[in-house]
């Protein structure tokens, strides 16, 4: 099994049984979850999060596009 989680530049920070986290080049750090499905493996990518730079708010963004964030 592969995972094709990283780009160039990017780093591994952590592996457990239910995510991989995953630094990227540009510094943001990406939690993937991932799914054990039987004796398959998948990534759960309605649910990754990104931390990334701001000013301590959380936006998300629904099915058609728009974008809610949160102080």
């Amino acid at each position: 099994m592969v995972l094709g989680l990283l780009k160039k530049g990017d780093e591994v920070l952590n592996v457990t049984n239910d995510f991989v986290a995953i630094r990227r080049k540009k510094g943001e750090v990406d939690i993937v979850p991932i799914i054990k499905e039987g004796e398959s493996w998948r990534v759960d990518f309605e649910k990754i999060v990104t931390i990334g730079y701001g000013d301590n708010t959380v936006t998300f963004e629904n099915e058609n596009g728009v974008q809610i964030t949160n102080f």
